[in-house]
Formats: C-alpha cells, structure tokens, sequence
C-alpha cells in the first residue's frame, strides 16, 4: 500500500473534530513533493521598550563565545552561541524622532513599524498599514486562511502599542495572552465548559485515539519505515499515557506532559494580566508555541511580551523594583517626566537578562523536538528575538537589538556582525524582513514600504 497522502501540517482528525498532532514522519514527508525539503518556520520572540545598550551586546564582533557573552545581557543565551546571529547597526524604518514623519510617537513606530517597515494609519488607533512579515509568510505557507499564532505575555494595551503582528491595513492581530485559550482554540476543544463536558466522546473522557483508530489503523498499515512506525507507536502511547495522567479532567492533549496541562486549566481568566503572572504565563505560552510549531499547526508565530510604553513591575528573581518596565526604560519615576530612579541601568540590564533567560527557555523547547531530516525544530526555524527601541531613554531607533537563531540553514551564525554605523543609510531594518521571507522559502525582493530597501544583507548569509 502506498503511503497516504498527508502534509506534515496536517493533523489527524476524528469524526468528531478531535485533532491529534502528528510527529514528523520521514516515510510520509518523502510521499509528497512539496515536503520534499525540511519544513521551514519563523517565530519572533518581541520585548517591548528598550534595552542597556551598554551590556546588552556580546563584547566584540566575531565568533560568539562564553568570553564574549559574559557579563551581558546575552549570558544566558551562551549555549546556543554557535547557533546564534548577532546583527548589529540596523535601524528602524520608517526612522523616529520625527525624521521621516508620520503619525505616532517613537514608541508608537517602535512597535507598529518593526515587522511591517511601514507608517502607521493617522487615526486614533494609529495601528500600521500594512501586513507583517510573520503574517505575510503565514499567508503564503498556511492552507486555507488561518494566520500566524499571535500570543502575548502580560496586559495587553490598546491600540498600536498593544500590537506588533498585522494581517493588513489597520487591521491588527489581537494576540491571545491566555495560554489556556491558545491552546484550546488549535487543539479544537470545547470553548466553554459545556462544551468540555457535553461536547465530542473525547472530551467526556473517552480516549481520543479511540476516536481516530480507524485513520491511525490506516496509517499504521502504510508502507512507513520501521523507524517511523516506532515513532508513531511511541507518540500515540505519549498521548494514551497521558490521557491515563488525567482521567478526571476533561481535557486532550497532544503532546504535553500532564503537569503542563494541569496548569494550563488552572489559569483564572481574570489573573492573565496581573504583574504576578507575568513569569507564570511566559513559560506556558513558550510550550503552546512550541507545540503548535512542532505538531504542524502554524509554521508562524510571534510571542510579545508587555506593551510598548508599559510592561510590568519585576518583583521576582530578585528584583524588587517600584516602578514598571518602560519608566525604568527612561529612568525615571513617571512615564513622561519625574525624579531620576538610582540605579535605573543595572535594573534595566536585570530585566534584560531575565528575557534572555526566557528566549533560552524557548529555544531549548524548540531544540527538544526531533525532525524528519535529523535536525531539531530549532535549526528548522528562523527565531528572532526584536526589539520596541534600542536605547529606551532617548527612544532611540538605531542599532537596534536583533538576534537570528537557529536560522534554518539561511544565516550565518555563531558570529557578532556589525553592518553598518549609527546613521548608516544603507541598513534599514526591512531588509533584515526581506531575509526572514527567503529563509522559510518564500522569494522576496523587498519587504516593508517605500522607505526600505530592495536586496537583502549579503554579510549575514550563510
């Protein structure tokens, strides 16, 4: 028999709407032409206000190492340094402080303007333009019309700071900032609790792989290599032993381990926003993500943290600070003016670590998945780390802090690379776009508006 046809973004799916994730399988990628090549997938892991540039960057250009990352905010981050792109001297377009017009303030352009490099709508909400790139590569590999998965960590402001991902012209992608609600909506469950307890056999506690034997029984008796059919056996008896785990739940997981599931349900809707849950949430939104990536669902993403001119006040990992992320971004004690907070740098430098801990989080989740072609999720995936401003104080729009990880056999990495200097005018932030659009395979000249660049930069290839 030969192989059935099924896309590696596909799920399995019962009679009954239950979707199940499936692992990569060799055999089945090799019976369709277009999965010829590894899948290839972007995420951008977005941090709101600015950075202490001071020690945010590893100390020189070149080979990255454990001597060139200590003592930055980047320390963390030292095991993935050889897999790491560090591209220094970009800067945002369309420009801040007034140089190139438009509506909106710095803060404003620093978030509408990052993944779309273009203006942003003169309108009350002032949300941008045009699409963004992670929504323009979900348009172009996703079937059907689902966009990218759009997910935030903490309270979520109105209007464009609340925003970084554009399905088109002043129409934003609300990002979801409850893990529980990303998690059901492409798990397909029930949406209330009726639904959970009344709704399709597998969500009354029935097994869901009962629910799609007659599919899994198919594929099982396709012609799979006997490392595939290990693979299948293996998940499946993942998600039995799981359902096992929580047979007093209403709850089916694909492939995450119970203790995850239990807190994902224990989330109070009404907490989400709260300061205290900022570190809670972050990790459960990081192992959605990295589900969604691994199981097929979306092949783009964006993670934003905060909203620009906000962000939360850290009172945890040690830090006992009185004001919240984006006055310590300025220093002072009151968003716009106020008494100069001492020892604002090494507060800020403290949450820029603390970030950096949780992008390392992420990327080992990522890297803990196998595919198909040997590799892991995370040599698979073009994962940014971006940035709201460099220098918060002075809303600074240059030398803007990216980082390129992973990479998808498109970047060269375990390098420090300085393209250009301050007021440069030949890196503009878009082409750096441009180049996340070639790296998942969709061949782009130019991405953002008329004030970008067209081509890509040649010094960052691999």
């Amino acid at each position: 028999m030969r192989a059935p046809f099924l896309n590696r973004r596909n799920f399995l799916r019962g009679a009954l709407g239950v979707s199940v994730g499936l692992p990569f399988l060799e055999s089945v990628r090799r019976a369709s032409a277009q999965d010829a090549d590894a899948v290839k997938r972007f995420v951008c892991f977005f941090n709101c206000n600015g950075v202490q540039m001071d020690r945010f960057f590893p100390t020189s250009d070149g080979p990255l190492s454990a001597a060139t990352l200590s003592g930055t905010a980047l320390e963390p981050l030292t095991p993935f340094a050889s897999r790491m792109l560090v591209p220094r001297g970009t800067f945002m377009v369309p420009r801040g402080w007034g140089r190139d017009g438009g509506p909106g303030d710095d803060h404003a352009k620093g978030m509408g303007h990052k993944l779309t490099a273009d203006f942003l709508e003169d309108t009350e909400d002032q949300y941008a333009r045009s699409i963004s790139v992670d929504q323009e590569i979900a348009r172009a590999l996703h079937a059907g019309d689902r966009p990218a998965l759009t997910l935030s960590v903490g309270r979520r402001s109105q209007g464009v700071h609340g925003n970084i991902s554009y399905l088109g012209n002043g129409r934003p992608a609300i990002p979801e900032n409850n893990p529980w609600l990303a998690y059901r909506d492409f798990m397909g469950l029930g949406s209330t609790t009726e639904e959970r307890l009344t709704g399709p056999a597998a969500l009354r506690r029935q097994s869901v792989l009962d629910l799609i034997g007659d599919e899994f029984d198919e594929l099982k008796s396709a012609e799979l290599s006997s490392s595939d059919k290990r693979k299948l056996e293996m998940h499946f008896d993942s998600i039995r032993d799981t359902e096992t785990a929580l047979s007093d739940t209403p709850f089916v997981a694909c492939n995450l381990d119970a203790t995850t599931q239990e807190a994902l349900m224990g989330i109070q809707p009404g907490s989400v926003e709260a300061d205290e849950q900022y570190r809670a949430l972050g990790p459960l939104q990081m192992d959605v993500l990295s589900l969604a990536l691994a199981c097929g669902y979306t092949q783009s993403a964006t993670l934003q943290w905060g909203s620009g001119a906000g962000g939360p006040v850290f009172k945890w990992n040690g830090m006992t600070h009185d004001y919240n992320h984006h006055k310590l971004s300025h220093g002072t004690t009151a968003d716009d003016g106020g008494e100069e907070v001492d020892g604002y740098e090494d507060m800020l430098f403290d949450i820029d670590r603390w970030h950096m801990e949780r992008l390392a989080y992420l990327l080992t989740r990522l890297d803990s998945y196998e595919e198909a072609d040997g590799k892991t999720l995370l040599d698979n995936c073009v994962t940014v780390y971006a940035n709201e401003l460099s220098d918060g104080k002075l809303h600074h729009y240059e030398d803007l802090p990216w980082l390129v990880l992973g990479g998808a056999g498109y970047f060269k990495l375990g390098e420090q690379i300085t393209l250009g200097n301050a007021g440069n005018s030949v890196t503009p932030h878009n082409k750096l776009l441009t180049m996340f659009m070639n790296a998942v395979g969709i061949p782009t000249l130019r991405f953002g508006g008329e004030l970008g660049l067209n081509g890509e930069f040649d010094a960052l290839k691999a």
